[in-house]
């Protein structure tokens, strides 16, 4: 049977929940973050991303290109209640879900189909359920492994849903850069530049014997990757 993968990510996480416990700030750039002059940006809300900021940045940068930012103290406890009560919502659709941070699961929904629906009807119904319950939005990946399910929930954002298939794939991921593949960090994009591989259907059609005398054990992905060479696991 054909696995069924689920990848769900919770979008702008931590600045959707501060906005709904203080809905005054939910039209603002809003970042989550620490002492402005000390700490780093953790989650940014939509109009502050479009303003140029960027997670991860320091604060005092993310308030140059965007002065009007609402800065908000994190609250974990409030971020592990909502990642726990996502993952019952998951697992009301399988009994294998696979958290990916807080904010992140993969759901296998192999053996659910039968009863739930295709993967694109159960990732509708996750959708729907949790914007209805928790408040938040979910984009959400559905693909036969978990590498193309990862890359299907970034694909789109926000509140989104991307079905990679057998017939689709390589429209919607060859063509990208290797860099937005999952694995594929800063180093290892520099790497394969240096080898000429730009692109992610260039990486799945490398030699893996190559890979793994540049890399090491890079098969710990490369398995996932269709090619005329390998089948996905």
């Amino acid at each position: 049977m054909e696995r069924v993968i689920l990848h769900s990510d919770m979008n702008s996480f931590y600045t959707s929940v501060e906005c709904l416990y203080n809905p005054t700030i939910r039209d603002m750039p809003v970042a989550v973050g620490g002492n402005p002059e000390e700490r780093h940006g953790i989650n940014l809300e939509k109009k502050a991303k479009k303003a140029g900021v960027k997670n991860g940045e320091a604060l005092w940068l993310a308030i140059g290109k965007c002065p009007g930012l609402i800065i908000v103290p994190p609250n974990y406890e409030r971020y592990f209640r909502y990642s726990k009560l996502s993952r019952q919502i998951y697992n009301r659709y399988s009994d294998q879900v696979e958290p990916y941070g807080l904010d992140e699961s993969w759901v296998d929904c192999t053996n659910s189909v039968k009863i739930h629906g295709s993967g694109e009807e159960i990732a509708r119904k996750i959708s729907a359920e949790i914007k209805d319950e928790l408040g938040v939005t979910v984009s959400i990946g559905v693909s036969w492994n978990k590498i193309f399910a990862k890359y299907g929930s970034d694909y789109k954002k926000p509140d989104a849903i991307t079905v990679i298939t057998r017939d689709n794939y390589k429209k919607i991921v060859w063509e990208q850069e290797a860099g937005d593949l999952l694995y594929v960090g800063r180093s290892t994009k520099k790497k394969l530049l240096k080898y000429g591989i730009d692109t992610i259907g260039q990486l799945a059609e490398s030699n893996p014997d190559f890979l793994v005398q540049v890399f090491g054990r890079w098969e710990r992905f490369y398995g996932d990757l269709p090619t005329d060479l390998t089948t996905a696991q």
